[in-house]
């Protein structure tokens, strides 16, 4: 066959073959389903971020207690808490042996929740959130652990209470071992009673911010109230009662006095004058003789105005009063506590004193005529540490808390009882990566629900396309 016959043949050919019919859509559909693969493959790398917390939360370090009842109980160190940490209402952990408040990573991860969360380790390892309406501090006033750990005294914005509409002053009372919490009348809560039966409660004044309400003394179990006699003038607040170890004597500071209220007879009396330089040093003034009750003497920056650097700075010495005339007395020679503030927790058995030493909020200042500051806000504290102040004179760390901690509460039960066992290295380094990538574990999670949203999006939007297609080849 020639050359040019060939040429006529398959150009005849050509002419009569029908050109293959490629779907106009085909190119459109390669590129979803290369669109989907990206999108779920990148779903399942931040379903795993976000899954990783969840898998974690609650495991804690957990074993059940050794025969000896003295074994250390309180953690040697404490991790923040995890993205969907439990909290004591969903999952109650059982009694607690530290309570920490803070900001930032104390949050449990989380920065889209408006509520306050504060952290509990149980005293079987458990970590747990107790969640409040708005921030709230812990010890210095706001959330107090019963002297055995088991409960939690709270106002009444608690996770599990509600306030009444009636606008009545009430305590919250959250059993952590089974999550049920009950509302008491007379007042929010000031300090534990030693036996852990009964609390005292203040009905403050609303129109004298911190002047000592009405002080009631509130059984716990029976709802009970027992009025106590009238303390007039300007407290300090979180800091200004103290029960003696036996629980028959309560002292209360304001700004200028200092009073002891005999719960046996209800008898009172004046005991001593305070300067602006003087506190009284804790719920665990008074010494475990029950003679002698520890003050603060401050000095540095008292007088307003001072500044971060003054605050940070001020020197809490120790001194002592005799219980019966007031005066001056001897006691241990500890060393003074350096910083915005200092709160004494109580007293171990071999005379050394538990103490939480506050310092201030970056920037913090106090100005002339401020009369709502207070050295324990949640506003003006920036820092917290929990120290034993030995009768050496020196200062040794009890617990390494997370950086962003601002307030620490630890049951007056358990002030021997320091370096008890913390979660494992494993989940500790775990914690310690969520708190770095706090808050960006939060974008991620914006990001996962962005790309299920986008996908779902478009879900619709072919199955819409698809629809209208085939509405017109009918």
């Amino acid at each position: 066959m020639t050359e040019t016959r060939l040429t006529a043949v398959l150009t005849a050919l050509a002419e009569q073959s029908r050109p293959a019919t490629i779907d106009p859509a085909t190119w459109r559909k390669g590129k979803r389903r290369r669109r989907i693969r990206v999108v779920t493959a990148v779903a399942a790398v931040l379903m795993v971020i976000a899954a990783g917390p969840l898998l974690l939360s609650g495991s804690g370090w957990q074993s059940m207690p050794p025969a000896d009842q003295q074994r250390p109980i309180v953690p040697s160190r404490v991790y923040p808490p995890l993205t969907g940490e439990d909290t004591i209402v969903e999952a109650p952990g059982g009694p607690a042996a530290i309570l920490v408040a803070g900001d930032r990573e104390l949050r449990g991860s989380d920065i889209w929740g408006w509520e306050g969360r504060s952290l509990i380790v149980g005293q079987n390892g458990s970590y747990r959130l107790a969640r409040t309406v708005g921030e709230t501090t812990a010890g210095a006033g706001g959330l107090l652990l019963s002297p055995d750990g088991r409960y939690l005294a709270g106002m009444p914005w608690i996770e599990g209470t509600h306030w009444p509409s009636s606008g009545e002053q009430q305590v919250a009372i959250v059993d952590l071992s089974t999550g049920k919490a009950v509302l008491h009348s007379g007042g929010g809560p000031v300090a534990w009673a030693p036996d852990g039966r009964s609390i005292l409660v203040e009905e403050s004044v609303p129109d004298r911010p911190q002047w000592v309400g009405s002080l009631r003394l509130l059984d716990v179990q029976t709802g009970e109230l027992r009025q106590l006699p009238p303390v007039n003038g300007r407290a300090r607040a979180g800091n200004y009662a103290a029960f003696s170890a036996d629980g028959a004597r309560l002292a209360i500071a304001t700004e200028t006095d200092l009073y002891v209220i005999g719960l046996g007879d209800s008898s009172w009396r004046k005991l001593a004058t305070l300067s602006s330089r003087d506190r009284i040093a804790g719920p665990g003034a008074w010494l475990p003789d029950g003679s002698r009750i520890a003050v603060y003497y401050i000095g540095g920056c008292e007088e307003p105005p001072c500044d971060e650097t003054q605050l940070s700075q001020r020197l809490f010495q120790v001194e002592y009063l005799d219980a019966q005339t007031g005066q001056p007395t001897a006691g241990p020679q500890l060393a003074p506590a350096m910083g915005l503030a200092a709160r004494m927790l109580g007293w171990q058995r071999d005379g050394d004193a538990v103490v939480a030493v506050y310092s201030p909020e970056m920037d913090a200042v106090r100005r002339t005529g401020d009369t709502y500051w207070s050295e324990t806000d949640w506003w003006t504290v920036g820092g917290v540490e929990l120290l034993e102040f030995r009768a050496d004179g020196s200062r040794h760390r009890l617990v390494e808390l997370p950086a962003s901690a601002l307030f620490v509460e630890v049951p007056a039960d358990l002030l021997d009882r320091f370096g008890g066992p913390s979660p494992t290295v494993f989940e500790g380094a775990v914690r310690i990566v969520l708190a770095v990538y706090w808050p960006v574990g939060q974008v991620g999670e914006l990001c996962l629900v962005i790309v299920i949203a986008s996908v779902v999006t478009g879900w619709r939007r072919r199955r819409r396309r698809q629809r209208n297609v085939t509405g017109n080849e009918v």
